[in-house]
């Protein structure tokens, strides 16, 4: 921990260096991707000082990376700000925290199953974002780890993690081969594939989400609510490295909000995966279509869980592979 605090320091001492200027008087507004069952719907966000910005490009070197994603995560939050979401002809007034969070759970008029595009509006400012409706008939969900799973990170290897996640843009990040096609090919199992209920539940800070959002993009993955950490300075918030508490709150609000709906849980070993997996099993079996993981632990790895699948062989099966009653 010393070596990773010392590392750490150093990378704030040059964000001082090379900071970029904020743009006087602006404000930058991020709605994170919210969802709705039909009745009820939960959308959070942010307000910080807003801050120039560069066009992110594959030829980008290691410096410029480096910079751009250490000043995500220094920021001049707006505390006690009023916000108000538009969502058609509704709107809620909100305030937001210490931070600058804010969120937004209630019930909701009648909406039309899909996307539907929600505005925040603070003193002027705007942000955009997006509302998943689940269609009742949508009975087959998805909830996927993001590193390892679906992006190559090395969580293992953890000089090997840091690099990957600070030295590189999304435009260079490695993606799993063959695991946008398997989630197009699960949502496509839906009546509506277009509004399946697809969640990527990454352990990264929020101050990522831009940065994956952008790599999910750019690799055509379907539509889905990208669920990251909120990492506060007052100790609120989600758990910074208990893996197990984090995931299995996310999840188990997931379930909570989508009765109807069955869920295959995507994962890899290099972590917690399998045994959070396992937990959330246990104790919603009915709930678990399926538990598939990538294996990226050393050759003498421990075996899956009872009921889990490699996902190896689920990439290379040429259909979906039998799912649980």
């Amino acid at each position: 921990m010393k070596g990773l605090r010392r590392w750490l320091a150093g990378l704030t001492l040059l964000l001082a260096v090379v900071q970029q200027p904020a743009l006087v008087g602006a404000d930058r507004i991020s709605l994170y991707p919210g969802y709705s069952n039909g009745q009820r719907l939960l959308v959070e966000g942010r307000i910080v000082e807003a801050r120039s910005t560069t066009t992110i490009r594959e030829s980008d070197d290691r410096l410029t990376n480096l910079w751009r994603n250490l000043r995500y995560f220094f920021n001049d939050e707006r505390q006690g700000q009023t916000v108000t979401l538009h969502l058609q002809d509704q709107a809620w007034t909100l305030v937001s925290d210490a931070e600058g969070y804010f969120s937004l759970d209630t019930p909701h008029p009648p909406l039309l199953p899909g996307w539907h595009q929600i505005m925040a509006e603070s003193h002027g400012h705007q942000g955009q974002g997006r509302l998943l409706v689940v269609p009742r008939e949508n009975r087959l969900g998805l909830i996927s780890d993001l590193d390892d799973t679906l992006l190559i990170s090395e969580v293992t290897r953890k000089h090997r993690l840091l690099g990957n996640t600070f030295l590189k843009n999304p435009a260079q990040r490695q993606v799993v081969p063959g695991m946008a096609a398997l989630l197009a090919r699960v949502a496509a199992a839906n009546p509506r594939p277009e509004a399946a209920p697809l969640f990527y539940l990454s352990a990264s800070p929020r101050q990522l989400q831009d940065g994956i959002a952008d790599f999910l993009e750019r690799n055509a993955f379907p539509a889905g609510v990208l669920l990251t950490k909120q990492i506060r300075e007052d100790g609120g918030g989600d758990p910074l490295l208990d893996q197990f508490a984090y995931k299995t709150r996310k999840i188990e609000g997931i379930l909570a909000r989508l009765p109807g709906v069955r869920f295959l849980l995507l994962g890899d070993d290099g972590e917690k995966d399998p045994e959070i997996y396992a937990w959330i099993q246990k104790l919603y079996p009915e709930r678990v279509a399926g538990i598939w993981i990538r294996r990226v632990s050393p050759p003498l790895r421990q075996p899956l869980p009872p009921g889990q699948r490699d996902l190896a062989e689920v990439l290379a099966a040429t259909s979906l592979p039998e799912l649980a009653p």
